[in-house]
């Protein structure tokens, strides 16, 4: 497979996957969208307050899985990790899975640039450009946002259920390429 994605544009913006250089913004992106989640009572990415999780961002960009989304300024508008290898995260929300599929997480796109469409857009580049046939996309999301549930089932992403404890539940999506 040599590549994903048959473009890495889109509208004005391109795709590329981040280096070193670029962790400690892609962490902040994170970071902040962990607060804005949990000033709206959304626990999604609380392990984002710790320090420590900046070396785990270092290790996802350094495996080639991290990807930033940029304007035509080279401003970084949104992140997103997306790996054809199950996490010891996706074994255990998805059980050990052999079959050809990519994982995407830490989808999140930068405080500054919110209400301009540029997650939903970034979804349906990553949609229309995905050239791995016979495969699917999954992701999980935390299970009491609606918002972002009604996102991925709008973009065409198959419920496939949820996991975990009441209160604590996961929704589960895929799409089938």
């Amino acid at each position: 497979m040599n590549s994903i994605f048959s473009s890495y544009t889109f509208d004005q913006y391109a795709v590329r996957k981040a280096t070193t250089d670029d962790a400690k913004e892609v962490f902040q992106i994170l970071r902040n969208a962990a607060s804005w989640l949990n000033e709206k009572n959304i626990n999604q990415w609380e392990h984002l307050n710790n320090d420590v999780e900046i070396n785990e961002i270092v290790e996802d960009i350094v495996e080639n899985i991290t990807y930033i989304v940029e304007n035509k300024n080279t401003e970084i508008v949104a992140v997103f990790n997306f790996s054809p290898n199950q996490n010891p995260w996706d074994i255990e929300m998805w059980g050990k899975r052999e079959d050809k599929a990519f994982y995407l997480h830490r989808f999140a796109v930068h405080q500054e640039h919110h209400h301009k469409q540029i997650g939903k857009r970034t979804l349906e580049w990553m949609i229309n450009s995905y050239q791995v046939n016979n495969s699917y996309i999954r992701l999980d999301c935390i299970g009491n946002n609606p918002v972002l549930n009604k996102f991925y089932q709008r973009a065409g992403f198959q419920f496939m259920g949820h996991v975990g404890e009441a209160g604590d539940q996961f929704s589960l999506y895929e799409k089938a390429f």
